[in-house]
């Protein structure tokens, strides 16, 4: 037999030690893979020097001490931790900082997870910039928290959302985003100013007629007429709470960064003009009685008084769309932003 007409069995026997050698290789590769996904609890923002307690969790095999946890951020205190739960204090100065999380086991592939925290400045102005300041504000007798004020028709309204911590959550649960973009409460929390409330409110009408609920004295919670009131103040034309008010939702958002970066979520059909200085910020909202966190950078909505059976109405923006309007949803299972509104120049008032 001559060499070329070996040479095709040359090649057929080399390939089949290739695909041994292959298989060889698998049947000894025993490594496995960890179940799960692995996460931890750092917040999305926090003020200078804030301390928390940050743990690993998600992996459900390996269990136990057999998982090695290792934390590691640069400029944070400490920088490097093995452990599965620590107390870490974030960097003194306000900026973007990350840390990862690697999760090791002897015989299995290690996994990680890296997240980023934004320190972020302690005082609003200096927080949110670009908000449009008016001269006039008050300061809440509950907190001392100062709060931003102009008039609209026949109201008063807040031009910033309501962030006391009497009632109702902050986004994800984080203290720094409250100050940012106020606290979240259910229709039934914003009308009573109860945590947990007693009894369910009925809902209430008229212009300037609101209830205080959970803003402060002198203040209430608006009703559609108040709503109505102020569309048709911005827009000059008479406006009706079950309008749409298409074309006004610019008018009212405002284009402000924290730290250099955009809180709204950019999109050429809603441009964010604040023409009206009303600030509207995207505080996004919670559902599943306050378990659930959505929307945070692209939508926002505020509770009104009035109602349809279990179905609350609010008004709402979204990032992508020039209108400023209305829906309802479940009273006691959604948390929404308040604004505070009560009648133009007769001072302090008192709203039970």
């Amino acid at each position: 037999m001559n060499k070329k007409s070996l040479l095709p069995y040359l090649f057929i026997f080399g390939l089949f030690l290739l695909v041994f050698a292959g298989c060889k290789d698998d049947d000894e590769d025993d490594t496995l893979y960890m179940s799960g996904t692995l996460s931890f609890n750092l917040p999305n923002y926090a003020f200078p020097g804030d301390s928390f307690l940050v743990e690993a969790s998600g992996i459900t095999a390996p269990q136990g001490d057999s998982v090695v946890y290792t934390f590691k951020g640069e400029y944070f205190t400490p920088d490097s931790v093995v452990a599965k739960s620590f107390q870490v204090k974030v960097p003194e100065t306000t900026g973007s900082y990350s840390m990862t999380l690697l999760a090791t086991a002897e015989g299995y592939s290690s996994s990680s997870n890296t997240r980023t925290l934004k320190v972020i400045p302690e005082e609003f102005l200096a927080m949110v910039q670009g908000f449009d300041v008016p001269d006039d504000s008050i300061a809440d007798p509950r907190d001392n928290k100062i709060y931003y004020y102009r008039s609209y028709g026949n109201l008063d309204w807040f031009v910033q959302n309501l962030d006391w911590r009497g009632a109702g959550i902050t986004y994800s649960n984080e203290e720094a985003l409250g100050y940012m973009t106020g606290s979240l409460y259910t229709w039934n929390q914003a009308l009573t100013g109860e945590d947990a409330p007693s009894s369910i409110p009925a809902p209430v009408y008229g212009l300037g007629q609101g209830p205080r609920g959970v803003c402060p004295p002198g203040w209430h919670v608006p009703t559609p007429e108040d709503w109505a009131d102020l569309a048709s103040a911005v827009s000059g034309t008479h406006k009706v709470f079950l309008d749409p008010w298409s074309g006004l939702a610019e008018g009212f958002s405002l284009d402000a960064t924290v730290n250099g970066n955009k809180i709204w979520k950019y999109h050429p059909d809603n441009e964010k003009t604040n023409t009206t200085g009303w600030n509207a910020l995207p505080a996004g909202y919670a559902s599943m009685s306050g378990t659930d966190f959505e929307g945070f950078g692209q939508t926002a909505f505020w509770w009104s008084t009035g109602a349809d059976g279990s179905q609350g109405y609010y008004r709402f923006i979204h990032y992508a769309i020039n209108r400023f309007s209305y829906a309802s949803t479940d009273k006691s299972a959604v948390y929404a932003s308040v604004r505070c509104v009560r009648t133009t120049g007769v001072g302090p008032q008192t709203n039970e």
